[in-house]
């Protein structure tokens, strides 16, 4: 089975480290002509994160946002990208995958949590699990975790203030990938499983949510990575959400830090470990340096 940890830790787009704990660095030299800045977020994090970490200060500074997608443009748009990786095929759909006794106790703890009053798990039927994992886990965090405001997203309130700003918005990934990504790498029957089990036993959910934000709240990556990978028996899904995608941007960063002074924002996971990005940018050759 997939564990809860991991699932909730890519679910919410997340993030070893030096023993200094940090979530903002600063990048130069290797030919930049200005410092460009990475900043890793965690998907329930307050917004109050960016003053107390110093990251509003280094985002003046830059030219171009770079996020891992370019959520300033339509959201409709952005949503009919992403369907046709969140539907089922017809052989796999929830009341297939899922037994029946386990759909029917799911089906009560699912509405507890549902996005929207008087929603069923039934209304999702040709959608795959994680699909409904997602919407769970972001009730979870509405509803047990003080503070919490979907509608105040790191990675978003950067990319929109640096538009309003007249900032470059430069996405290092296409919708259509991401979602290929998050919904297609992990077999439905992992996918499936992991539902089950975070509908069945909520409050472990719960807790792993409030485990991984305590984590980055500290800014201890390393920690936040250890509770993503914690008894993962499908380890291939965290190297296609991670290793991978840092890899490929790795190779995109050089020339777009190049054009213009940058304020990279991407979740904080994709910050941590010797496959990291800021590990990555070190081997390159530039200098990369907590903002303290």
């Amino acid at each position: 089975m997939m564990k809860l940890k991991s699932i909730i830790a890519s679910l919410l787009l997340l993030a070893a480290v030096p023993a200094s704990a940090q979530i903002l660095y600063k990048v130069e030299g290797n030919g930049l002509t200005a410092p460009s800045y990475i900043f890793g977020t965690h998907h329930l994090a307050p917004l109050s994160v960016i003053e107390k970490t110093g990251a509003d200060k280094c985002f003046k500074e830059a030219s171009q946002v770079v996020g891992e997608i370019d959520m300033t443009q339509d959201q409709m748009k952005l949503g009919m990208a992403m369907q046709p990786h969140m539907i089922a095929p017809s052989d796999s759909t929830l009341s297939k995958v899922i037994s029946p006794e386990d759909f029917t106790i799911i089906s009560e703890e699912f509405k507890k949590w549902a996005p929207m009053p008087g929603m069923e798990l039934s209304m999702l039927e040709g959608m795959k699990p994680m699909v409904a994992s997602t919407m769970v886990a972001v009730g979870m965090a509405a509803q047990a975790m003080p503070g919490y405001n979907p509608q105040e997203q790191l990675d978003t309130y950067f990319q929109i203030q640096g538009k309003n700003e007249g900032k470059t918005i430069t996405p290092l990934e296409t919708v259509e990938y991401q979602a290929s990504v998050l919904y297609d790498t992990t077999p439905i029957a992992f996918q499936a499983e992991a539902l089950v089990e975070m509908l069945k036993d909520p409050s472990k959910a719960i807790q792993s949510s409030k485990d991984l934000t305590a984590a980055y709240d500290a800014e201890d990556l390393s920690k936040m990575l250890q509770l993503s990978e914690e008894d993962d028996e499908h380890p291939e899904f965290m190297v296609a959400l991670l290793d991978k995608r840092n890899a490929e941007w790795l190779e995109k960063l050089p020339e777009i830090m190049k054009a213009a002074p940058s304020f990279i924002v991407v979740g904080a996971l994709h910050l941590a470990g010797d496959k990291g990005i800021v590990e990555g940018l070190k081997k390159l050759g530039y200098n990369v340096t907590p903002v303290k």
